[in-house]
């Protein structure tokens, strides 16, 4: 197999698990998502009547959170692998009575725009699903106007545990899941890794910031979290588990984390790596 149908493969598996995420992407307990988008929103500093591209758009938290910002005269694409993503952001735009966004498919490594098109590219929790980030950042980088800004956030080495260690153990050595060794944000879980992916794509580093954020909260219950492993990336995995054995790792693993609980309930540990990059002029 090639190269190129691996990341084919790869791409078509995260719509795949992206699309059956779609219906619950926006519930409370995800809620760490539209938090995250919004933040990255505030730190892009977006101005009055620019053009911004939204990659992996999801449900549109960003791009809802730019319409705003750039006004009648200011437009936003948002772009996304998985179709039924965009079908949920088109009804959240509608019942936000917005008009200044336009979504459509689209791949991230990718991109169908002309050169210097947008005057920034934002990416909320999204790179890391990227078979070839740099790939992707390079695009990103060419689509973007001198003096512009691409940015991005990813998740930090903590992030999501203790459960997500409870859940990948448990998946791999009770029910069979392969998982790969480097998988989804882990990527590109630090501060240094950031860095040097944002150099090789041709940011000067005089032009790059990055710092993190700590965007955590309590979940009143275990099933709050089986809302997320549900409805968010972690869908991929558990999707592989048989049918008829699902219930039962369901059981099991949230027994395990309702051992957590306190009486602040139990703690989502999510640390947040904000990275901006300006384009030199």
């Amino acid at each position: 197999m090639t190269q190129e149908q691996t990341f084919s493969d790869r791409k078509q598996q995260v719509a795949a698990g992206f699309n059956l995420a779609s219906v619950g992407y926006d519930r409370q307990a995800v809620r760490f998502l539209a938090l995250t988008a919004r933040r990255l929103v505030e730190i892009a500093a977006i101005e009055t009547n620019e053009n911004i591209l939204d990659v992996a758009t999801g449900t549109g938290h960003s791009a809802i959170a730019i319409s705003t910002l750039v006004g009648a005269r200011g437009r936003v694409i948002g772009i996304d692998i998985a179709p039924d993503m965009l079908t949920v952001a088109r009804q959240n735009i509608t019942k936000a009575s917005l008009n200044n966004i336009q979504l459509q498919p689209g791949d991230a490594e990718h991109l169908s725009f002309e050169k210097c098109s947008f005057g920034r590219v934002v990416c909320a929790s999204g790179i890391f699903f990227l078979p070839d980030m740099l790939a992707g950042l390079k695009e990103w980088l060419r689509v973007t106007k001198p003096g512009g800004v691409v940015a991005f956030s990813s998740f930090g080495e903590t992030a999501f545990n203790p459960m997500r260690e409870m859940y990948a153990n448990r998946i791999q050595n009770n029910y069979g899941v392969v998982l790969p060794a480097s998988r989804g944000f882990q990527r590109l879980n630090t501060i240094q890794k950031c860095q040097d992916l944002m150099q090789q794509a041709g940011f000067c580093r005089d032009n790059i910031k990055i710092h993190p954020e700590q965007l955590g909260y309590h979940l009143q219950n275990a099933n709050e979290w089986w809302d997320i492993v549900w409805h968010t990336g972690f869908r991929h995995s558990v999707s592989q588990i048989l049918p008829e054995k699902l219930a039962q790792f369901k059981t099991e693993h949230l027994a395990e984390v309702e051992k957590l609980a306190t009486d602040k309930g139990i703690w989502l540990d999510v640390p947040v790596i904000f990275a901006l990059g300006k384009k030199s002029a």
